[in-house]
């Protein structure tokens, strides 16, 4: 059992939500690499989601081992990803507000970084503004081996592309890199049923009435294990099957393309500003729809991350019933 670091980093008014569920393998490790930041945050907020694999005693000995630095929400229900995640972060009340996930490991300097570009935001924009900053992340096994690769090349995906238009079709930021300033938290909370996950919505909020800025270099290590709620696929043959299955498992759901259109939906009710012309298309008729796309302002045009991703969700505007 590794021991609490003796050092003392400068503090920082920033705190860590770790929302954890049967992550016994790796969540002791994940929590001393937030410790051991050179800009060490206030507290970690932890809430477990109904773990059934001993999580729960570890939580209990880490408490006793990092005292009230690891405050622990109560565990009263199983209540998903991302209304555990909203659960912790209606909990925070510090100016600046990091993402955790209980498998990852973060390098020292991390917060040190993600805090010194969202100060230069602020400084550009009024701490009023809401902001997110995130990384790309460093890929590595079960035992932390480096794989040799980031996540956002591995996926194909374009960090650059976060207008809201773009990223109501593709989320370009990774929850467990980010950090957050008090205004997005004022804007963006609660998470919405329909968000698809707690990362995206936050992404899209900040995008749409803010700024997203990107850190460099990557500040996690992303373990790949077998049992990541998402992970890093690539874009091969299993991610197209994957897919594929997803459809013919729930055609009329289209995949997750009928979840996107309903949280840009959502958003638009909940701010009143249109962020993409999906909902729009998917009300008219199949026959209607392609004439319909082709008839947009070259800024609406919807396009996705890549030609293949991009046919796909063509193929899918034209099949899926309203």
């Amino acid at each position: 059992m590794p021991a609490v670091s003796s050092l003392q980093p400068r503090p920082a008014a920033i705190e860590v939500v770790l929302p954890t569920y049967n992550g016994v393998s790796y969540l002791e490790a994940q929590l001393a690499t937030i410790h051991a930041q050179t800009l060490r945050p206030t507290r970690v907020l932890l809430r477990d989601d109904g773990s059934s694999d001993g999580t729960q005693d570890l939580i209990a000995q880490l408490q006793a081992r990092y005292g009230a630095w690891l405050q622990v929400l109560p565990s009263d229900g199983n209540l998903g990803c991302a209304a555990n995640v909203n659960r912790l972060l209606e909990a925070t009340t510090s100016p600046y507000v990091a993402l955790a996930d209980q498998d990852d490991l973060w390098l020292p300097q991390k917060l040190e970084q993600a805090l010194a570009l969202m100060q230069q935001l602020e400084a550009l924009h009024g701490p009023d503004t809401p902001l997110m900053v995130h990384s790309d992340l460093e890929l590595v096994d079960a035992q932390a081996q480096p794989l040799g690769y980031h996540y956002l090349k591995h996926q194909r995906l374009d960090p650059r592309r976060t207008d809201p238009r773009d990223l109501a079709l593709t989320n370009v930021v990774t929850g467990c890199t980010a950090l957050c300033n008090r205004a997005l938290l004022r804007k963006a909370l609660p998470i919405p049923a329909e968000a698809l996950m707690h990362d995206w919505w936050l992404a899209l909020v900040a995008s749409a009435l803010g700024q997203i800025a990107l850190v460099e270099p990557p500040g996690v290590l992303y373990r790949q294990h077998g049992a990541n709620v998402l992970g890093a696929q690539g874009l091969g043959w299993p991610y197209w099957r994957q897919r594929l299955m997803q459809l013919l498992a729930e055609p009329a759901a289209g995949g997750s393309m009928r979840a996107v259109m309903q949280q840009a939906a959502q958003f638009e009710r909940r701010y009143g500003q249109p962020i993409s012309p999906l909902p729009a298309l998917m009300r008219l008729p199949r026959r209607r729809r392609w004439l319909a796309v082709f008839q947009l302002p070259p800024a609406q045009r919807l396009a996705k991350h890549g030609p293949l991703r991009t046919l796909g969700l063509y193929g899918l505007l034209a099949c899926l019933p309203r």
